[in-house]
């Protein structure tokens, strides 16, 4: 009974402590220690939607990181459980504006899966509901500011209709402070906020906010990998270099990321002309055994080949 009276204003400062732990954790990758600490949460919280969030979030950031589709079904069994637990919660404590937070954040889980995944009608059956319950929290306490992560994104989207283009600049500012000033979903909010930078093209921004992530954590693919691509994107294919070399050496033990760094370390060698070399770190790349099912990896493959067979070509080399 005091755990849950405490729960309705704030958290418990050990339960607290190990949610940002695990999200910290989950930035460098460390999934194990991260999901093992969410579990202890569940034995601490269990009637809260908040432990269950914050496991679809994570099996979101593993799903990302490695390709495998063996954890959609971990991403969406954890938010149907905190959508349950927070419809309960809410109803025994309708003026915690934190209830309904992570009741919209879970919508937005899923929302940003179908995102990544391009798939944007998919999103629309999550649209609706996300908004209404993190305006609900908004309206209960507006000093929240990780509601500015999922209601930014709605603005973002509203951006892209007709007339309606100033929403995007409204957007930015808020998932900015969210990535700020957000308690639980700063880094993800940082992450969502550089992905719209790419997006949008602003690459100096982008590279200035993700040099600051990858100094606080160095060895984080899932930060990391934007970097690449905002040098790429600006064609600073130095530095662009520099990053997928990094990534290659952090990716041991990840035949997606390990793949996928040598794709791009291959494009880029191609564009600065170092031809044997991009011939070189295309076969590479061929030897790795990617998931056949991660996004893209067909294509990728399929590109490696045709630019390894364009290589040979120009520097006279018999098939």
């Amino acid at each position: 009974m005091l755990t849950s009276i405490l729960l309705v204003f704030s958290f418990l400062p050990r339960l607290d402590s190990l949610f940002l732990k695990s999200i910290n954790l989950s930035y460098q990758e460390r999934f194990s220690s991260a999901e093992s600490l969410l579990t202890i949460s569940i034995d601490e919280a269990g009637d809260h939607p908040s432990p269950y969030f914050f496991l679809s979030s994570l099996y979101e950031l593993m799903w990302v990181d490695t390709g495998r589709d063996s954890f959609v079904t971990k991403i969406f069994t954890y938010s149907d459980t905190s959508i349950i637990k927070a419809k309960k919660w809410i109803k025994i404590h309708p003026e915690d504006a934190w209830g309904y937070f992570f009741m919209g954040g879970t919508y937005t889980i899923r929302i940003f899966y179908f995102v990544l995944k391009d798939e944007i009608i998919g999103t629309i059956p999550f649209l609706g509901p996300a908004l209404r319950y993190l305006s609900k929290a908004e309206k209960i306490d507006p000093g929240i500011i990780d509601l500015y992560l999922g209601l930014g994104g709605w603005k973002y989207f509203k951006g892209h209709l007709p007339f309606m283009s100033s929403e995007k600049e409204k957007a930015l500012l808020m998932i900015k402070r969210a990535s700020k000033d957000a308690k639980y979903v700063s880094l993800y909010s940082s992450l969502a906020y550089t992905k719209i930078l790419l997006r949008e093209k602003y690459f100096d921004e982008a590279i200035s906010v993700l040099k600051s992530l990858t100094d606080s954590f160095p060895k984080s693919r899932t930060f990391n990998w934007p970097l690449l691509k905002a040098y790429y994107g600006k064609k600073d294919y130095k530095n662009a270099l520099d990053v997928a070399d990094k990534l290659i050496s952090i990716s041991r033990d990840n035949e997606y990321s390990n793949f996928e760094s040598h794709y791009y370390k291959t494009k880029i060698l191609l564009a600065l002309m170092r031809l044997e070399s991009a011939k070189l770190t295309s076969e590479e790349a061929l030897k790795i055994d990617a998931p056949e099912d991660a996004p893209d990896v067909k294509d990728m493959k399929k590109e490696l080949k045709r630019i390894n067979h364009s290589i040979k070509e120009k520097l006279g080399e018999s098939e």
